[in-house]
C-alpha cells in the first residue's frame, strides 16, 4: 500500500541485490512525500533512505525530519501492485510536465 502512515510512498525500485540476510530486495531508491510536512522527496541513500539488515528501510523526511522504519515485506509487495510506481506518482509526472493554458 502507498500509505505507510508517515509518508506516501510514489515509487520505489530495488538495488540489483537481494539481503543476504533476508528474502526482500535491499531498497534502492524511493520517492516518496512526508505526510507531515507534504514534502515530495527521492532518498538513494543516507539519511533518507537507510537498508536495515533482514529486510526493509528507514525514511527520514530532509525537509521536517520525520522518520519512519518500513518492512521489507511493505516494500515488497508495493513494487508488486505497482511495479511503475503508485498511479499518484503518474498524477504528479503529467502535472509536473503540464503547461497551463491561456485562460488557466
Amino acid at each position: 500500500m502507498p500509505n505507510t502512515g508517515k509518508f506516501y510512498l510514489y515509487e520505489v525500485a530495488p538495488k540489483d541485490a537481494l539481503d543476504e540476510q533476508s528474502r526482500y530486495p535491499v531498497i534502492g531508491v524511493v520517492r516518496a512525500e512526508c505526510l507531515s510536512c507534504h514534502d515530495v522527496f527521492s532518498a538513494s541513500d543516507e539519511p533518507g533512505l537507510t537498508n536495515i539488515p533482514g529486510g526493509g528501510a528507514a525514511l527520514t523526511c530532509r525537509k521536517c525530519g520525520s522518520r519512519q522504519a518500513i518492512s521489507g515485506a511493505r516494500f515488497a509487495d508495493f513494487m508488486e501492485r505497482f511495479p511503475t510506481g503508485s498511479d499518484a506518482a503518474a498524477r504528479l509526472t503529467a502535472l509536473a510536465g503540464k503547461k497551463p493554458s491561456p485562460t488557466e
